[in-house]
């Protein structure tokens, strides 16, 4: 599989020490797919922060799938 360079669809801290990130990668002989890579150890929250962690992890989710829209919207 030949790929293409991936555009950050978005990306953000979801943690002190840990970052999520959405990318578009466009294969030369596939379909795109869409990576959402996230930190490759557990992410370790105190249980008073776990709603503005998940609130920071659906923010960057959220932005990606604006991207996502408006680069379909405008045939990219």
């Amino acid at each position: 599989m030949t790929t293409s360079s991936p555009i950050v669809l978005a990306s953000g801290q979801v943690t002190r020490a840990d970052r999520l990130s959405v990318e578009l990668v466009k294969p030369t002989d596939t379909p795109p797919v869409i990576l959402i890579k996230w930190p490759p150890q557990p992410s370790v929250v105190e249980p008073v922060k776990l709603q503005a962690t998940v609130a920071a992890i659906i923010k960057v989710l959220a932005a990606a799938q604006i991207e996502i829209a408006g680069r379909r919207a405008a045939g990219l």
